[in-house]
Protein backbone atom coordinates (compact mmCIF):
# COMPACT_ATOMS: atom_id res chain seq x y z
CA UNK A 1 0.00 0.00 0.00
CA UNK A 2 1.19 3.67 -1.09
CA UNK A 3 2.81 5.55 1.75
CA UNK A 4 2.09 8.94 0.19
CA UNK A 5 -1.14 11.10 -0.42
CA UNK A 6 -2.68 10.52 -3.73
CA UNK A 7 -3.68 14.06 -3.35
CA UNK A 8 -0.67 16.05 -2.12
CA UNK A 9 2.01 13.44 -2.59
CA UNK A 10 3.16 13.97 0.71
CA UNK A 11 4.29 10.90 3.09
CA UNK A 12 0.94 9.27 5.17
CA UNK A 13 0.54 6.27 7.38
CA UNK A 14 0.44 3.11 4.75
CA UNK A 15 -3.41 2.56 5.77
CA UNK A 16 -4.98 6.03 5.71
CA UNK A 17 -6.51 7.17 2.48
CA UNK A 18 -4.89 10.64 2.77
CA UNK A 19 -2.68 12.46 4.10
CA UNK A 20 -3.86 14.28 7.50
CA UNK A 21 -3.52 18.06 5.88
CA UNK A 22 -5.62 16.82 2.94
CA UNK A 23 -8.52 15.29 4.92
CA UNK A 24 -8.55 18.15 6.95
CA UNK A 25 -8.95 20.34 3.96
CA UNK A 26 -11.63 17.94 2.26
CA UNK A 27 -13.45 18.07 4.97
CA UNK A 28 -13.73 21.57 5.74
CA UNK A 29 -14.33 22.64 2.13
CA UNK A 30 -16.87 19.55 0.80
CA UNK A 31 -18.24 19.08 4.72
CA UNK A 32 -18.03 15.37 4.39
CA UNK A 33 -16.44 13.05 6.83
CA UNK A 34 -13.49 11.01 5.41
CA UNK A 35 -12.23 8.09 6.79
CA UNK A 36 -8.97 8.03 7.93
CA UNK A 37 -7.92 4.28 7.32
CA UNK A 38 -8.96 2.72 4.11
CA UNK A 39 -11.40 -0.55 3.83
CA UNK A 40 -9.83 -3.97 3.08
CA UNK A 41 -11.40 -4.68 -0.09
CA UNK A 42 -13.43 -8.24 -0.09
CA UNK A 43 -11.66 -11.10 -1.23
CA UNK A 44 -8.41 -10.46 0.28
CA UNK A 45 -5.55 -12.86 0.85
CA UNK A 46 -5.61 -12.78 5.00
CA UNK A 47 -4.09 -16.01 5.01
CA UNK A 48 -1.27 -15.37 3.15
CA UNK A 49 -2.01 -17.87 0.65
CA UNK A 50 -2.11 -15.49 -2.13
CA UNK A 51 -4.95 -16.19 -4.15
CA UNK A 52 -4.54 -15.09 -7.71
CA UNK A 53 -8.06 -15.02 -8.31
CA UNK A 54 -8.67 -12.07 -6.32
CA UNK A 55 -5.43 -10.21 -7.76
CA UNK A 56 -7.03 -8.41 -11.01
CA UNK A 57 -10.03 -7.20 -9.28
CA UNK A 58 -7.87 -5.55 -6.17
CA UNK A 59 -5.81 -4.34 -9.03
CA UNK A 60 -8.67 -2.85 -10.80
CA UNK A 61 -10.00 -1.43 -7.34
CA UNK A 62 -7.11 0.70 -6.68
CA UNK A 63 -6.70 1.66 -9.85
CA UNK A 64 -10.43 3.16 -9.40
CA UNK A 65 -9.19 4.57 -6.20
CA UNK A 66 -6.28 6.25 -7.48
CA UNK A 67 -8.32 7.68 -10.56
CA UNK A 68 -11.08 8.61 -8.78
CA UNK A 69 -8.58 10.60 -5.59
CA UNK A 70 -6.86 12.47 -8.71
CA UNK A 71 -10.11 13.21 -9.89
CA UNK A 72 -10.54 14.94 -6.11
CA UNK A 73 -7.25 16.86 -5.93
CA UNK A 74 -7.70 18.58 -9.19
CA UNK A 75 -12.00 19.32 -8.06
CA UNK A 76 -10.75 20.90 -4.89
CA UNK A 77 -8.25 22.63 -6.92
CA UNK A 78 -10.66 23.94 -8.76
CA UNK A 79 -12.87 24.45 -6.17
CA UNK A 80 -10.78 26.60 -4.41
CA UNK A 81 -9.19 28.63 -7.78
CA UNK A 82 -12.83 29.12 -8.34
CA UNK A 83 -14.04 30.30 -4.77
CA UNK A 84 -10.96 33.26 -4.91
CA UNK A 85 -11.89 34.11 -8.23
CA UNK A 86 -14.95 34.64 -7.09
CA UNK A 87 -13.68 36.82 -4.31
CA UNK A 88 -11.61 38.84 -6.62
CA UNK A 89 -14.26 39.53 -8.62
CA UNK A 90 -16.67 40.84 -5.73
CA UNK A 91 -13.69 42.93 -4.83
CA UNK A 92 -12.84 44.57 -8.20
CA UNK A 93 -16.84 45.19 -8.21
CA UNK A 94 -16.72 46.76 -4.83
CA UNK A 95 -13.86 48.70 -6.19
CA UNK A 96 -15.27 49.70 -8.90
CA UNK A 97 -18.33 51.14 -7.50
CA UNK A 98 -16.66 52.86 -4.93
CA UNK A 99 -14.67 54.55 -8.16
CA UNK A 100 -18.10 55.40 -9.34
CA UNK A 101 -19.32 57.10 -6.34
CA UNK A 102 -16.18 59.13 -5.66
CA UNK A 103 -16.49 60.60 -9.17
CA UNK A 104 -20.08 61.08 -8.79
CA UNK A 105 -19.95 62.30 -5.16
CA UNK A 106 -17.13 64.76 -6.11
CA UNK A 107 -18.72 65.91 -9.14
CA UNK A 108 -22.01 67.01 -7.28
CA UNK A 109 -19.86 68.73 -4.94
CA UNK A 110 -17.63 70.52 -7.48
CA UNK A 111 -20.98 71.82 -9.18
CA UNK A 112 -22.28 72.84 -5.47
CA UNK A 113 -19.39 75.05 -5.12
CA UNK A 114 -19.23 76.57 -8.49
CA UNK A 115 -23.00 77.87 -8.20
CA UNK A 116 -22.70 79.12 -4.98
CA UNK A 117 -19.40 81.05 -5.88
CA UNK A 118 -21.36 82.30 -9.02
CA UNK A 119 -24.32 83.16 -7.14
CA UNK A 120 -22.56 84.98 -4.32
CA UNK A 121 -20.89 87.27 -6.92
CA UNK A 122 -23.73 88.21 -8.60
CA UNK A 123 -25.08 89.07 -5.49
CA UNK A 124 -21.49 91.16 -4.26
CA UNK A 125 -21.75 92.89 -7.87
CA UNK A 126 -25.96 93.35 -7.92
CA UNK A 127 -26.27 94.10 -11.85
CA UNK A 128 -27.50 92.97 -14.78
CA UNK A 129 -24.75 91.22 -16.58
CA UNK A 130 -23.78 89.24 -13.03
CA UNK A 131 -27.45 87.88 -12.81
CA UNK A 132 -27.42 86.81 -16.50
CA UNK A 133 -24.25 85.47 -15.94
CA UNK A 134 -24.84 83.26 -13.52
CA UNK A 135 -28.45 82.66 -15.03
CA UNK A 136 -26.99 81.18 -18.16
CA UNK A 137 -24.36 79.04 -16.13
CA UNK A 138 -26.86 77.22 -13.77
CA UNK A 139 -30.67 77.31 -15.37
CA UNK A 140 -31.92 75.10 -12.80
CA UNK A 141 -29.48 76.41 -10.10
CA UNK A 142 -31.20 76.99 -6.86
CA UNK A 143 -31.19 81.15 -7.18
CA UNK A 144 -32.53 81.03 -10.44
CA UNK A 145 -35.69 82.56 -9.82
CA UNK A 146 -34.39 85.33 -7.23
CA UNK A 147 -31.94 86.17 -10.00
CA UNK A 148 -33.92 86.58 -12.37
CA UNK A 149 -36.55 88.65 -9.79
CA UNK A 150 -33.37 91.09 -8.97
CA UNK A 151 -32.27 91.35 -12.81
CA UNK A 152 -36.07 92.86 -13.32
CA UNK A 153 -35.84 95.18 -10.70
CA UNK A 154 -32.37 96.30 -12.11
CA UNK A 155 -34.36 96.53 -15.23
CA UNK A 156 -36.83 98.76 -13.75
CA UNK A 157 -34.04 100.92 -12.26
CA UNK A 158 -32.25 101.71 -15.27
CA UNK A 159 -34.55 103.97 -16.61
CA UNK A 160 -35.37 106.22 -13.61
CA UNK A 161 -31.49 106.51 -13.29
CA UNK A 162 -31.01 107.62 -17.18
CA UNK A 163 -33.46 110.28 -16.49
CA UNK A 164 -31.98 111.80 -13.58
CA UNK A 165 -28.34 111.34 -14.77
CA UNK A 166 -28.81 113.07 -17.90
CA UNK A 167 -28.40 116.64 -16.18
CA UNK A 168 -25.88 115.19 -13.93
CA UNK A 169 -22.30 116.60 -13.56
CA UNK A 170 -21.32 113.54 -11.41
CA UNK A 171 -18.50 111.55 -13.67
CA UNK A 172 -18.71 108.82 -10.65
CA UNK A 173 -22.19 108.28 -11.17
CA UNK A 174 -21.70 107.97 -14.58
CA UNK A 175 -19.14 105.51 -14.41
CA UNK A 176 -21.29 103.38 -11.60
CA UNK A 177 -24.40 103.25 -14.50
CA UNK A 178 -22.08 101.68 -17.19
CA UNK A 179 -20.64 99.06 -14.66
CA UNK A 180 -24.31 98.29 -13.83
CA UNK A 181 -26.43 98.01 -16.77
CA UNK A 182 -23.14 97.16 -19.81
CA UNK A 183 -26.67 96.04 -21.69
CA UNK A 184 -28.46 99.00 -21.42
CA UNK A 185 -29.65 100.85 -24.31
CA UNK A 186 -28.88 103.85 -22.82
CA UNK A 187 -25.20 103.13 -22.44
CA UNK A 188 -24.34 105.18 -25.74
CA UNK A 189 -26.03 108.44 -24.67
CA UNK A 190 -23.98 107.75 -20.85
CA UNK A 191 -20.56 107.56 -22.58
CA UNK A 192 -21.19 110.20 -25.03
CA UNK A 193 -22.13 112.44 -21.68
CA UNK A 194 -19.05 110.83 -19.62
CA UNK A 195 -16.66 112.00 -22.29
CA UNK A 196 -18.01 115.46 -22.35
CA UNK A 197 -17.63 115.45 -18.68
CA UNK A 198 -13.88 114.16 -18.94
CA UNK A 199 -13.06 116.18 -21.41
CA UNK A 200 -13.64 119.38 -19.41
CA UNK A 201 -11.92 117.89 -16.38
CA UNK A 202 -8.90 117.66 -18.63
CA UNK A 203 -9.05 121.09 -20.21
CA UNK A 204 -9.18 122.16 -16.64
CA UNK A 205 -6.00 120.34 -15.78
CA UNK A 206 -4.85 121.37 -19.19
CA UNK A 207 -1.08 119.60 -18.63
CA UNK A 208 0.31 116.94 -21.16
CA UNK A 209 -0.58 114.13 -18.34
CA UNK A 210 -4.21 114.90 -18.71
CA UNK A 211 -4.39 114.69 -22.38
CA UNK A 212 -2.26 111.34 -22.68
CA UNK A 213 -4.79 109.88 -20.14
CA UNK A 214 -7.97 110.66 -22.33
CA UNK A 215 -5.95 109.31 -25.21
CA UNK A 216 -5.68 106.38 -23.50
CA UNK A 217 -9.04 105.83 -22.39
CA UNK A 218 -10.61 106.30 -26.11
CA UNK A 219 -8.18 104.18 -27.42
CA UNK A 220 -9.04 101.66 -24.96
CA UNK A 221 -12.70 102.48 -25.80
CA UNK A 222 -13.53 103.37 -22.09
CA UNK A 223 -14.77 107.00 -23.50
CA UNK A 224 -15.87 107.38 -27.01
CA UNK A 225 -13.08 109.68 -27.73
CA UNK A 226 -14.91 112.69 -29.42
CA UNK A 227 -12.20 115.21 -28.68
CA UNK A 228 -9.13 112.90 -29.33
CA UNK A 229 -7.49 114.93 -32.38
CA UNK A 230 -7.60 117.97 -30.12
CA UNK A 231 -5.88 116.11 -26.88
CA UNK A 232 -3.51 114.69 -29.40
CA UNK A 233 -2.48 117.89 -30.72
CA UNK A 234 -2.60 119.79 -27.14
CA UNK A 235 -0.78 116.98 -26.19
CA UNK A 236 2.47 117.79 -28.77
CA UNK A 237 2.05 121.82 -27.33
CA UNK A 238 2.47 120.51 -23.59
CA UNK A 239 4.55 117.84 -24.32
CA UNK A 240 8.81 118.83 -23.39
CA UNK A 241 10.07 116.81 -26.12
CA UNK A 242 13.05 119.26 -26.29
CA UNK A 243 16.31 119.06 -24.28
CA UNK A 244 15.91 120.97 -21.55
CA UNK A 245 18.58 123.62 -20.74
CA UNK A 246 17.94 125.03 -17.09
CA UNK A 247 19.10 128.26 -17.56
CA UNK A 248 16.81 128.96 -20.31
CA UNK A 249 13.75 127.53 -18.78
CA UNK A 250 13.86 129.57 -15.76
CA UNK A 251 14.72 132.96 -17.87
CA UNK A 252 11.50 131.98 -20.62
CA UNK A 253 9.23 131.37 -17.52
CA UNK A 254 10.16 134.70 -15.74
CA UNK A 255 9.88 136.89 -18.68
CA UNK A 256 6.55 134.74 -19.80
CA UNK A 257 5.56 135.18 -15.94
CA UNK A 258 6.29 139.07 -15.99
CA UNK A 259 4.62 139.94 -19.69
CA UNK A 260 1.27 137.69 -18.58
CA UNK A 261 0.99 139.90 -14.89
CA UNK A 262 1.68 143.13 -16.95
CA UNK A 263 -0.90 142.39 -19.58
CA UNK A 264 -3.37 141.27 -16.77
CA UNK A 265 -2.75 144.67 -14.68
CA UNK A 266 -2.71 146.68 -17.89
CA UNK A 267 0.70 148.37 -17.36
CA UNK A 268 2.52 149.52 -20.18
CA UNK A 269 5.79 149.81 -19.33
CA UNK A 270 5.78 146.43 -18.01
CA UNK A 271 4.22 145.04 -21.51
CA UNK A 272 6.70 147.27 -23.66
CA UNK A 273 9.42 145.23 -21.65
CA UNK A 274 8.24 141.79 -22.36
CA UNK A 275 7.72 142.27 -26.26
CA UNK A 276 10.56 142.70 -29.24
CA UNK A 277 10.09 146.14 -30.86
CA UNK A 278 8.33 144.93 -33.65
CA UNK A 279 5.30 142.12 -33.30
CA UNK A 280 4.31 140.23 -35.68
CA UNK A 281 1.10 139.03 -34.31
CA UNK A 282 -0.60 139.79 -30.87
CA UNK A 283 -3.56 137.64 -30.20
CA UNK A 284 -6.14 138.36 -32.78
CA UNK A 285 -4.22 141.36 -34.59
CA UNK A 286 -1.79 141.45 -37.27
CA UNK A 287 1.32 142.69 -35.06
CA UNK A 288 3.01 146.09 -35.82
CA UNK A 289 5.28 148.10 -33.35
CA UNK A 290 5.11 147.50 -29.86
CA UNK A 291 4.45 150.89 -28.80
CA UNK A 292 0.95 150.81 -31.07
CA UNK A 293 0.26 147.41 -29.54
CA UNK A 294 0.61 149.01 -26.36
CA UNK A 295 -1.64 151.98 -27.09
CA UNK A 296 -4.68 149.95 -28.09
CA UNK A 297 -4.54 147.72 -25.22
CA UNK A 298 -4.53 151.16 -23.06
CA UNK A 299 -7.19 152.74 -25.03
CA UNK A 300 -9.48 149.46 -24.99
CA UNK A 301 -9.04 149.02 -21.03
CA UNK A 302 -10.16 152.49 -20.74
CA UNK A 303 -13.41 152.16 -21.20
CA UNK A 304 -13.96 150.11 -18.39
CA UNK A 305 -13.01 150.83 -14.77
CA UNK A 306 -11.07 148.24 -14.08
CA UNK A 307 -8.91 145.64 -16.23
CA UNK A 308 -11.79 143.24 -17.10
CA UNK A 309 -9.27 139.78 -17.81
CA UNK A 310 -6.52 138.18 -15.76
CA UNK A 311 -3.97 135.83 -17.42
CA UNK A 312 -3.05 132.99 -14.93
CA UNK A 313 -0.24 130.84 -16.71
CA UNK A 314 1.05 128.03 -16.18
CA UNK A 315 4.83 128.32 -15.95
CA UNK A 316 5.78 125.50 -14.12
CA UNK A 317 4.09 123.22 -17.10
CA UNK A 318 5.69 125.55 -19.78
CA UNK A 319 7.08 123.46 -22.66
CA UNK A 320 9.72 125.37 -25.62
CA UNK A 321 12.07 124.85 -28.11
CA UNK A 322 14.73 126.10 -29.92
CA UNK A 323 15.00 126.74 -33.33
CA UNK A 324 17.53 127.11 -35.64
CA UNK A 325 18.02 130.78 -35.83
CA UNK A 326 18.34 130.41 -31.56
CA UNK A 327 14.82 131.95 -31.05
CA UNK A 328 12.53 130.05 -28.48
CA UNK A 329 9.05 128.68 -29.18
CA UNK A 330 7.22 128.38 -26.29
CA UNK A 331 3.60 127.31 -25.25
CA UNK A 332 2.32 128.10 -21.80
CA UNK A 333 -0.97 126.74 -20.43
CA UNK A 334 -3.23 129.78 -19.42
CA UNK A 335 -6.37 130.09 -17.14
CA UNK A 336 -8.48 133.35 -17.56
CA UNK A 337 -10.62 135.22 -14.98
CA UNK A 338 -12.63 137.53 -16.73
CA UNK A 339 -16.66 139.41 -15.48
CA UNK A 340 -19.55 138.43 -17.43
CA UNK A 341 -22.72 140.24 -16.13
CA UNK A 342 -21.27 141.17 -13.19
CA UNK A 343 -19.87 137.93 -11.96
CA UNK A 344 -16.72 136.41 -12.19
CA UNK A 345 -15.90 133.61 -14.63
CA UNK A 346 -13.19 131.17 -14.44
CA UNK A 347 -12.13 129.56 -17.78
CA UNK A 348 -9.26 126.81 -18.04
CA UNK A 349 -8.07 125.11 -21.38
CA UNK A 350 -6.26 128.42 -23.17
CA UNK A 351 -2.67 127.17 -24.61
CA UNK A 352 -0.92 130.32 -25.76
CA UNK A 353 1.98 129.96 -28.06
CA UNK A 354 4.69 132.60 -28.27
CA UNK A 355 7.69 133.37 -29.95
CA UNK A 356 10.60 134.95 -28.22
CA UNK A 357 13.97 136.45 -29.90
CA UNK A 358 17.28 135.58 -28.31
CA UNK A 359 16.89 138.14 -25.84
CA UNK A 360 13.95 136.28 -24.53
CA UNK A 361 11.39 139.08 -26.08
CA UNK A 362 8.42 138.36 -27.44
CA UNK A 363 7.56 138.50 -31.48
CA UNK A 364 4.46 136.29 -31.58
CA UNK A 365 1.93 135.67 -29.61
CA UNK A 366 -1.45 133.45 -30.29
CA UNK A 367 -3.47 131.22 -28.66
CA UNK A 368 -5.58 128.15 -28.62
CA UNK A 369 -8.75 128.47 -27.14
CA UNK A 370 -10.60 125.37 -24.91
CA UNK A 371 -13.97 126.06 -27.51
CA UNK A 372 -14.41 127.96 -30.27
CA UNK A 373 -16.50 131.27 -28.60
CA UNK A 374 -14.10 131.48 -25.62
CA UNK A 375 -13.21 135.06 -25.01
Amino acid sequence: MSQYCPLCGKSKPEKWLFCTHCKEKIEKEYEVDVPGIRPEPEGKDVTGTGDVAERPRRQGVVELEQEEMAEARVDAVSGSRGGRGLVWGALLLLGLLLVAGFFYYGDRVRKGNLERFQWEMALKENSVSGYLAYMQAFPKGKHYALAEENLMRLKGDEAETWNRLQSSDNRTELQDFVASYPQSPYIPLVKKRLDSLTWVAVLNDNTAEGYSDYMVASQSGELPGDYFADAQKRFELLFQSYPVAPGELDTIRANVGRFFAALSALDAAGIVNCLAPTVFRFFNSAGGEREKIVGDLLVSGARTEAPTIQFLPNVAAIAYEKTVIEHYKVNVPLQKNYLEGGKQRTISGYIVQLELDREFRILTVTERKPFPDAV
